[in-house]
């Protein structure tokens, strides 16, 4: 997000009205505003009542997504269903048909299958809301903490969090279902219901319907006390992750690789409290028996050089130093658009003062080569790499930017690390993801 949201996006006197700073915020930092719309009660309402908060030119960015499981056999009339609550709102609506991975529980295949949907709807400026309430976050710490779940855990779901490069929220989060229920009725408002939500076999449904209605009795106020100690939680631990962070900037290396000289001395718990905490700092969270595998690779003889493959990372040991490396292949031949960020699975770079008569774009890293420094000096390429001390695995990924001559391509940059000085004007923008062990260096 570009602007700094408010506390809450809802109306402290009425919990289903939106503040109007933080509506503005939102839709005036965003390309396209989505609702997640399954066509249940929660989205139908969040759909509803954000389009009833929104003046003309701000209805423009707003639209909706569906995931379509093919779980029920009214799957089809719920896509239907919300494709004309979104037509009669004149809001755009797109819907997906997944494929679930069988190998998952059917919750979380279908879970895992519906974010990878929004993902590939989002861009880079969209936000992405979701009706989750503050019943569902209660549920999601008992859950959580029937399966053992850490201070991460027990701190609930995230108002906002990133979702690949753009943002998800959740306005609804403090917001009960009664208050939920109660707008959709004086509303006369429609919506379908998924019978899979009645069937107690799965462990969330089990705990709405037979746990927290015989808790609630024993108990007065549980679902707020609930959240309350979430909401508790939650700062505390982001206060350690601060804390946790700064402490692990001293110990890695020019490249954001972790020293494990720094691990050595400390007991196993130690290890994989810092271990689990560095893995935090770049998207990485994994239950405690990957991370034990992990600490014993990490911790094991000195010459070899262990690999952990995880889905979208790999993680490495080189003279000591642990580094997470990008599990897909770096863009080659891909073109720079002046102006237009190109994003790549773990950084992005855009270029600025090129005339229209040039074309940029990425290459393969040249074999051999040399590269002509400001002062005039000529260095071999390799020689360069090694002074920087890039590990050898890292060299494919650095963005090599090539400018079309007349006599063929010539290799201009190398991200924001080195520049021709023929080519002064270029301004390049390198920005790198958290997970990246490059580091932050000017023009050489």
């Amino acid at each position: 997000m570009k602007c700094d949201l408010p506390m809450s996006p809802m109306s402290a006197s009425d919990p289903l009205t939106f503040c109007v700073d933080w509506i503005d915020c939102v839709f005036s930092s965003a390309d396209t505003v989505w609702v997640g719309f399954s066509g249940g009660v929660d989205s139908h309402v969040l759909l509803h009542v954000l389009y009833e908060s929104l003046d003309d030119n701000q209805r423009q960015k707003l639209a909706a997504v569906h995931v379509h499981h093919g779980l029920s056999e009214h799957a089809d009339e719920w896509l239907m269903h919300c494709q004309s609550v979104s037509q009669d709102l004149g809001v755009r609506f797109v819907a997906h048909r997944v494929q679930l991975q069988t190998q998952a529980s059917i919750e979380e295949a279908a879970r895992n299958a519906r974010y990878e949907a929004f993902q590939q709807t989002l861009d880079v400026n969209d936000v992405l809301l979701l009706a989750h309430h503050r019943g569902d976050q209660v549920e999601t710490v008992l859950f959580r903490l029937l399966r053992g779940t850490g201070g991460k855990g027990l701190s609930g779901m995230p108002m906002e969090r990133a979702l690949g490069k753009s943002r998800l929220i959740r306005p609804f989060i403090d917001v009960s279902k009664d208050d939920i229920l109660r707008y959709a009725e004086l509303q006369k408002l429609s919506w379908v219901q998924d019978e899979s939500n009645l069937d107690t076999r799965f462990t969330r449904n089990f705990l709405r319907h037979q746990v927290l209605p015989r808790l609630e009795e024993h108990f007065p106020h549980l679902e707020q006390r609930i959240v309350s100690s979430s909401q508790r939680i939650a700062t505390d631990y982001a206060m350690l992750e601060v804390l946790s962070e700064q402490q692990l900037r001293s110990w890695c290396d020019q490249w954001n690789g972790l020293m494990l000289s720094f691990l050595k001395d400390k007991n196993q718990e130690e290890r994989l409290f810092w271990l689990k905490h560095f893995l935090q700092t770049k998207h990485i969270s994994l239950p405690y028996p990957q991370l034990e595998n992990i600490e014993r690779m990490m911790m094991g003889e000195r010459d070899k050089q262990p690999e952990f493959i995880l889905p979208d990372a790999r993680i490495r040991r080189h003279h000591d130093v642990m580094y997470v490396l990008p599990a897909d292949e770096p863009v080659i031949l891909a073109p720079l658009l002046e102006g237009n960020w190109l994003r790549r699975a773990f950084d992005q770079i855009r270029i600025t003062g090129l005339s229209k008569s040039r074309f940029c774009k990425l290459q393969a890293r040249p074999q051999g080569g040399e590269l002509l420094m400001g002062n005039g000096q000529h260095r071999k390429l390799k020689k360069w790499l090694n002074d920087l001390s890039v590990p050898n695995w890292w060299r494919d990924h650095l963005p090599y930017i090539f400018i079309s001559e007349a006599t063929g391509d010539k290799l201009v940059a190398i991200g924001s690390l080195w520049r021709h000085p023929a080519y002064a004007e270029l301004n390049i923008e390198w920005q790198m993801d958290a997970r990246l062990p490059f580091p932050n260096n000017d023009v050489a």
